[in-house]
């Protein structure tokens, strides 16, 4: 049955159904890959940390946990991921991010590396020293009051990215690749100096 909501009760992954609401349930473990649509999961608990090859489709995750749970080669389109903790998570080796909005988020050292984004906010995340190495990017990928401390773009061709309103006094980018990066004139004075520019 769609639109349901089913509270505080353990739930087996195999059972998620379309169009429901799960909260303040707790998610047991699937022994196949992951493949939700049209879900919530408001303030859950999941038993497992191996989401390689998951599906997330226009799906709400809303104050959850998944600290240092492996995403790799998955597939995020239309959802939005909010208020969760996702540090150490690793997105790396051909996931995709397709229009989402990932908001409020702690996912300091986490993995995005060899993945794709098309239009993708980062909004007000702790993204301290994750790693974006040779990531591709269409239509744009911006970090409106994110902190990207530390970050890794090495391999990066930056043309749709936009740090103007993100904040970092250190970040790692390829001098070859930057063409195209949107920046504000604090920001541009802390890249000129990490690319090795002597200002006079």
């Amino acid at each position: 049955m769609d639109n349901q909501v089913i509270e505080g009760q353990t739930i087996s992954f195999d059972t998620i159904t379309y169009g429901s609401t799960y909260r303040n349930c707790t998610i047991e473990t699937s022994f196949e890959p992951v493949k939700v649509d049209s879900v919530t999961f408001d303030h859950c608990v999941f038993m497992q940390t191996d989401f390689v090859r998951s599906e997330w489709l226009d799906t709400v995750i809303d104050h959850c946990e998944f600290l240092n749970a492996a995403f790799n080669e998955s597939y995020f389109f239309r959802s939005e991921i909010k208020s969760c903790r996702m540090m150490g998570c690793d997105f790396s080796n051909r996931t995709v991010f397709k229009e989402m909005t990932i908001r409020d988020c702690q996912l300091s050292y986490s993995n995005f590396s060899v993945t794709h984004f098309q239009d993708v906010e980062f909004i007000r995340c702790d993204l301290k020293e994750a790693s974006f190495q040779a990531v591709e990017i269409k239509k744009k990928l911006t970090f409106p009051e994110s902190n990207l401390e530390g970050c890794d773009f090495i391999e990066t061709n930056m043309k749709f990215v936009d740090f103007s309103q993100s904040e970092f006094e250190t970040v790692i980018l390829d001098p070859r690749l930057v063409r195209g990066l949107s920046i504000n004139a604090y920001q541009a004075t802390i890249l000129v100096t990490l690319l090795g520019i002597k200002l006079k």
